[in-house]
């Protein structure tokens, strides 16, 4: 016999509408990006002058302007109904990117034994998002294994090329 225990306060766990869980989970990488650069603004520059090379805040933040637009275009595009899946690649793609950004931030403060302005949010916010991200995508089969693969690959790449340009100032 199996017994139920309800009480007059009690309601039946809702779930949200997957719809809803979509939208929320493309526009991560956009709401990431925004939130870890806020952290970034203030002493990005100057850390990146002492460990790489010169860069102002200026610079730091005009360069950022086309890459968030960028990111709010892939995440907009892909949260819509019947987006491409090019889109949903994109988004995937960029949320990966701040996984191996936030390897980057924990990976230089150990480094050089000081905070990297970002190391916060990369651990607080970027890594669990990407795991929501992905551990959603899996479940949903939103992508297939070689989509997935090159959403890896081109997150990678754009991480990569984002650290390489920290060497140029």
């Amino acid at each position: 016999m199996t017994t139920t225990l309800t009480t007059t306060h009690s309601r039946p766990a809702t779930a949200l509408d997957p719809a809803v869980v979509r939208v929320l989970m493309l526009w991560a990488p956009f709401a990431v990006f925004v939130v870890h650069t806020l952290e970034e603004m203030p002493g990005f520059a100057a850390w990146v002058s002492t460990h790489f090379a010169p860069l102002t805040t200026e610079k730091f933040a005009v360069s950022h302007i086309p890459l968030i637009l960028l990111v709010l275009a892939c995440s907009w595009r892909a949260a819509r109904p019947g987006a491409a899946t090019g889109w949903v690649v994109m988004a995937v793609a960029f949320q990966w990117q701040f996984a191996v950004n936030a390897a980057f931030h924990l990976g230089s403060a150990v480094w050089f034994g000081d905070y990297s302005p970002g190391m916060v949010t990369a651990a607080t916010v970027a890594l669990p998002a990407t795991l929501m991200v992905f551990a959603w995508s899996r479940r949903e089969r939103l992508l297939t294994g070689t989509q997935t693969a090159v959403a890896l690959a081109i997150g990678t790449a754009v991480a990569a090329a984002a650290i390489g340009v920290l060497l140029l100032g």
